[in-house]
C-alpha cells in the first residue's frame, strides 16, 4: 500500500484531492494544517478552498481522529504527523519555513520511502535533491467541471426494461439497478438499437422514473436536436419546477431554448405575464459599469444584450419567418409589455410575481449575488439560469466559487429545481472542435 505526504498547495488546488486515490495512506503534516488555518480567513479562492477542506474534515472526524487515522471512501486512510526532525535538513535552509518542516518530516527514517504530493516546482527540486520521491497532481480546475452534477444518468438497458417502461409509463430504480436519483434528474437508457430506449425523468414522490410530460413538444415552433435538449424543453415547460439551470459549452443551444421556452409560455400560452431577461453586464467585479455609458438604464443595458438579440434572429430563422433584426423584435416586445430588460444591479428589494426570468452568463455571478437573485423569485414565477461554468468572465471567480456552480450543486436535492448539462454543439463543427481545444488547454 502506498503512502503519501501532502503539501499545502495540493489542498488549496483541490480540497477533495483524496477522492482521486485508492487503497493508500495520506499523511497531512501538522505544519500543513497550521498553514491552512492561517489561509482560511483570506479573501479569494485560497481562503475559500481552505475553508472547504476544514468543512470536509469536520464531517469525517466523526469517524475517528487524524492521529490514529480516519478511513474514508476507496479505502483511503487520512492521518497526521505532529513532529518532524528539523536537524535532518541541510544547514542553510530556514527551519521555520513550512516547506522545510515538511522536508524534515520526509527525511525521518519511517517516512523516507513515502511519496511527497506537491505542485510546487521549488519544493520538488529541493525534495529531489534530498532523494525524496515526488508526485505531481493535476492542479487545474478540470476536476470541478468533471464532477459537476449534469442532471442526467446514462446507462445501457435491456429490451425487457424498455418494454416494461413504455407499458407502465414508469419504471422503478430497482428494475434499472440504480441506487438513488435526485428530484427531476433525467434518465437515458440505451440499447443496441437506437429506436429502443428509455427517456424519462425521476419522480421523487413515486420514487420511479416516469415518461416526460413534454417528450414530443416544440417550444415556440422549435424542436429539440438531441436527447438533452429534449430534457431541457421538458423542465422549461413544467410550471411545477420554478428553478431551472442549464449549462453547456458555447453553441449547444441553451440561450435559444430558454428564450424560446419563455416566448412559448408568455406569448402563446399566457402562463406567465412577462419575460424578464438579464445578464452580468460588468466587465469587472463591480456592478456600477452602466453609469459610464449614455442613455437611460434600458438603453445602457441593451448595448450588452447581443446574446439575446441574435437569439431572437436565430429563432426567426428556425421558425422560417421573415428576417428581422433582433433589436427590433426585442424593442417591439418591450413596447407590448411582454419583455423587460432586467438591471441586475438594482434588483435588491424587488419581488418578481408571475414572471419568467432568464439570466444569461450566470457563471459570472458569485454566490452572494446569486443568492440575491434567487430570493427575488415570488409566487407563480420561474427562474432560468444559463451559462458555461468553464467560461469565467470575471477574473476572480473560479468554477467552484461561481454562483451558478453553487446553485447546481447545493440545490439539486430540492424537488422545485432541475438541471441539465447540454453536451452537443449545434452551432458548427468548427465551434465544437475549437471549444474543446480551448477547454483542454485552459483546464488540462
Amino acid at each position: 500500500m502506498n503512502s503519501y505526504i501532502v503539501d499545502t498547495n495540493v489542498i488549496i488546488a483541490n480540497p477533495f484531492f483524496m477522492k482521486d486515490f485508492n487503497d493508500c495512506d495520506i499523511i497531512i503534516p501538522i505544519y500543513v494544517l497550521e498553514e491552512l488555518d492561517k489561509i482560511k480567513s483570506r479573501e479569494g479562492n485560497s481562503g475559500f478552498r481552505a475553508r472547504q477542506f476544514f468543512r470536509f474534515f469536520k464531517e469525517i472526524e466523526k469517524n475517528g481522529n487524524l492521529i490514529e487515522g480516519i478511513t474514508i471512501d476507496n479505502n483511503v486512510t487520512l492521518k497526521t504527523e505532529i513532529q518532524g526532525d528539523i536537524s535532518l535538513i541541510p544547514k542553510g535552509l530556514d527551519p521555520n519555513y513550512v516547506d522545510n518542516k515538511i522536508l524534515s518530516l520526509m527525511m525521518m527514517k519511517k517516512y523516507k520511502e513515502k511519496i511527497l504530493l506537491t505542485n510546487d516546482v521549488s519544493m520538488r527540486v529541493k525534495a529531489s535533491s534530498l532523494g525524496i520521491n515526488c508526485l505531481i497532481l493535476d492542479s487545474s480546475d478540470q476536476h470541478k467541471l468533471n464532477d459537476l452534477y449534469t442532471g442526467v444518468i446514462t446507462s445501457k438497458v435491456t429490451t425487457d426494461m424498455v418494454k416494461k417502461f413504455y407499458t407502465a409509463k414508469e419504471i422503478s430504480l430497482e428494475d434499472l439497478k440504480i441506487k438513488s436519483m435526485y428530484p427531476n434528474q433525467f434518465f437515458y437508457g440505451y440499447t443496441d438499437f437506437s429506436y429502443n430506449q428509455i427517456v424519462g425523468k425521476f419522480d421523487y414522490k413515486k420514487n420511479k422514473i416516469t415518461k416526460l410530460k413534454h417528450d414530443d413538444s416544440k417550444i415556440y415552433g422549435i424542436s429539440s436536436k438531441d436527447i438533452r435538449q429534449q430534457f431541457a424543453i421538458d423542465v422549461l415547460l413544467d410550471p411545477k419546477i420554478p428553478f431551472v439551470t442549464i449549462t453547456s459549452r458555447q453553441g449547444c443551444g441553451k440561450t435559444l431554448l430558454a428564450l424560446a421556452g419563455a416566448l412559448e409560455q408568455v406569448l402563446d400560452g399566457n402562463r406567465y405575464e412577462k419575460i424578464l431577461i438579464g445578464k452580468n453586464t460588468s466587465p469587472v467585479d463591480k456592478w456600477s459599469y452602466q453609469g459610464f455609458t449614455t442613455g437611460d438604464t434600458e438603453e445602457k443595458l441593451l448595448t450588452h444584450f447581443a446574446n439575446y438579440t441574435t437569439t431572437f434572429e436565430n429563432i426567426q430563422y428556425l421558425r422560417k419567418k421573415k428576417h428581422r433584426k433582433g433589436v427590433e423584435i426585442l424593442k417591439e416586445l418591450i413596447d407590448l409589455d411582454k419583455i423587460e430588460v432586467l438591471d441586475i444591479s438594482s434588483i435588491l428589494g424587488s419581488s418578481f410575481l408571475n414572471k419568467i426570468v432568464i439570466i444569461d452568463e450566470s457563471q459570472s455571478f458569485d454566490i452572494h449575488a446569486m443568492r440575491s437573485m434567487i430570493t427575488r423569485i415570488g409566487e407563480g414565477s420561474k427562474l432560468i439560469l444559463i451559462g458555461d461554468i468553464a467560461q469565467q468572465t470575471v477574473s476572480r471567480l473560479d468554477p467552484d466559487k461561481s454562483g451558478l456552480y453553487a446553485s447546481i450543486e447545493w440545490l439539486k436535492e430540492l424537488p422545485e429545481t432541475a438541471h441539465i448539462t447540454l453536451n452537443k454543439v449545434h452551432r458548427s463543427e468548427f465551434v465544437d472542435k475549437a471549444s474543446l481545444i480551448f477547454d483542454k488547454k485552459i483546464f488540462g
